[in-house]
């Protein structure tokens, strides 16, 4: 295993983890409208994730004598429309899963590695798909009489 290349390819998902962490911060405060409450915990939670993940390869590549990168590997992206942030965010999982696959193929000899990227590999591929569910749900409108409802649930019970 060349350490140099595996603590660049870690410093690159790291790099955009720290963007998605930004980036899902900044669409929890900005995103509006019905979906509001739901949303906004959700890109908060994924938020904090991000971070944990950033920080957690951070100290692998300290492990490894190397410096954690504190600059980011994308631009954030932000909107006010929820179906954009969506996508947004969709797009930045699939650059974190390709750089993740990129680290792990680095990865040959080192076990313990190897299965923490392939931890987060599982992971990311859990998010790309709740992502797609979600920007399939809002885009079809599949939950907007359950929406209703309970706008109307909320109103009758004050």
């Amino acid at each position: 295993m060349n350490t140099v290349h595996v603590i660049d390819a870690l410093n690159q998902t790291i790099a955009l983890e720290l963007t998605a962490s930004l980036q899902y911060h900044q669409h929890a405060l900005l995103v509006r409208g019905p979906w509001r409450k739901v949303f906004a915990a959700f890109f908060h939670a994924e938020s904090h994730g991000a971070l944990d993940h950033a920080h957690k390869f951070g100290q692998k590549v300290a492990a490894l004598g190397g410096v954690p990168t504190i600059e980011v590997g994308a631009p954030v992206r932000q909107s006010l429309d929820l179906t954009e942030m969506l996508r947004q965010d969709l797009e930045l999982e699939r650059q974190a899963m390709q750089a993740y696959l990129e680290a792990h193929a680095l990865t040959e000899g080192d076990v313990a590695l190897r299965t923490m990227l392939e931890t987060h590999i599982d992971d990311e591929q859990r998010d790309i798909e709740e992502l797609e569910m979600y920007l399939e749900m809002v885009q079809t409108s599949a939950v907007m009489p359950e929406v209703a409802l309970q706008m109307v649930t909320l109103a009758e019970t004050r």
